[in-house]
């Protein structure tokens, strides 16, 4: 499916979805797209940040593989936010954003029907 496609179906799943970003495993971003109704909560280097940890933190998990079996999502819930990291391919990882209250395996159900 193609990248934007997905990103639309997946902005279009609930107001609730506030920003997608697909980045390689370095966390360097090769497409994000947000909600119109979305006010960006951090800022351009902070975002970075966050994409450039949690690759770091997939790609330990990634070593463990063999042992736990694949990882499926990793979900961070903070105040304000949850954030979905997901695989999107072999090179790539899928990060949502939703609300805090928004229901995460709505996401992650629809992201498994790309596949």
């Amino acid at each position: 499916m193609e990248v934007q496609q997905a990103a639309d179906k997946l902005l279009k799943l609930s107001p609730s979805v506030r920003v997608v970003t697909i980045c390689d495993m370095n966390g360097k971003v090769l497409f994000s797209e947000r909600s119109s109704r979305v006010k960006m909560l951090l800022s351009k280097q902070e975002s970075k940040m966050s994409l450039q940890n949690a690759a770091r933190g997939w790609k330990v998990r990634k070593k463990l593989e063999k042992k736990l079996g694949a990882c499926k999502y990793v979900l961070a819930e903070y105040g304000n936010v949850k954030r979905i990291t997901m695989p999107a391919g072999a090179n790539h990882l899928l990060f949502i954003t939703t609300t805090s209250s928004f229901d995460h395996k709505k996401v992650v159900n629809r992201v498994r029907t790309f596949r």
